[in-house]
């Protein structure tokens, strides 16, 4: 999907655009909570892995992608594993090499991949380790969606950036502007109707389901295309500051009787969108 020119610019690098809203460093506030004990977390890991034949590489994301992380960030840590490699044994590894740094009190699997929570990590802490696939691995690369990872180690050149990287989202986000041109104008009936009727938590479901949320992803391929699907996360440094704050304004509905006014303020900011991004598609 080509962008017009107006658009180029936000391409490139949204998360850190001269338009976005400023960032307080709280790393540098309120530091990083025990970073001792998550560089033993991750050392631990990486240490029983690296020797292991079917585990090609190894990377830190997340928020240290972008140089972002505070004390409420959680560890994330990426393996490459060649694709005949069994997942289970791999993940006993992994519990192994956590119950020696901290026991583990809860775990839940999340493809692709599973959270560690450990009783030495605080309320927050959790450690997320993801498994991908020689055939996967090339989208994880892309630095304008998952920012510049942070190597742990690497036995073939696997974390080498590509500039390609980010190719197969212009299909995917093609297809849902052009979904959307259809789809959202219609779809606003649930929630006028939720509304007619009275159905007040009805109502403030459909409001966020089909108006707001598809408002964000426009908002997001508008200032933002590589992180088109990324939902409401991030939105405070992916959207320009003025953008960001209208945004907030008509998400936050303090009572039912002002849910019509928001509803009429988010479809005609949507619409809006629809009208300047349909001569991106492609």
């Amino acid at each position: 999907m080509a962008l017009p020119e107006a658009l180029a610019g936000t391409v490139q690098g949204c998360a850190t655009a001269p338009n976005a809203r400023p960032l307080a460093r709280l790393r540098a506030i309120v530091g990083i909570g025990d970073g001792a004990l998550r560089g033993r977390i991750t050392e631990a890991v990486t240490k029983v892995l690296q020797p292991l034949d079917h585990v090609l590489a190894g990377w830190e994301s997340g928020s240290v992608a972008f140089n972002l992380e505070d004390q409420y960030s959680d560890i994330d840590l990426n393996f490459l594993l060649d694709d005949t490699s069994p997942t289970e044994p791999f993940y006993a590894v992994v519990e192994s090499a956590l119950e020696t740094v901290s026991p583990i009190v809860a775990s839940h699997s999340q493809p692709p991949g599973r959270y560690f929570k450990l009783r030495d990590g605080g309320d927050f802490l959790l450690v997320d380790v993801c498994i991908f696939r020689t055939g996967s691995i090339r989208e994880r690369l892309d630095i304008e969606r998952h920012g510049q990872v942070r190597p742990l180690f690497d036995k073939g050149q696997w974390l080498r950036s590509d500039p390609s990287a980010g190719a197969s989202q212009v299909a995917r986000r093609t297809a849902r502007l052009e979904e959307l041109q259809t789809w959202f104008s219609v779809s606003q009936s649930f929630v006028r109707k939720a509304i007619i009727r009275g159905r007040q938590v009805e109502a403030l479901a459909a409001f966020w389901g089909y108006t707001l949320k598809p408002l964000v992803e426009l908002l997001r391929v508008r200032y933002c295309p590589p992180r088109w699907d990324f939902g409401m996360r991030y939105l405070e440094r992916d959207l320009p500051g003025p953008v960001y704050d209208e945004l907030r304004d008509i998400m936050f509905v303090g009572d039912f009787d002002d849910l019509a006014e928001h509803l009429s303020r988010a479809t005609a900011w949507a619409e809006r969108l629809l009208r300047e991004l349909h001569g991106t598609i492609r």
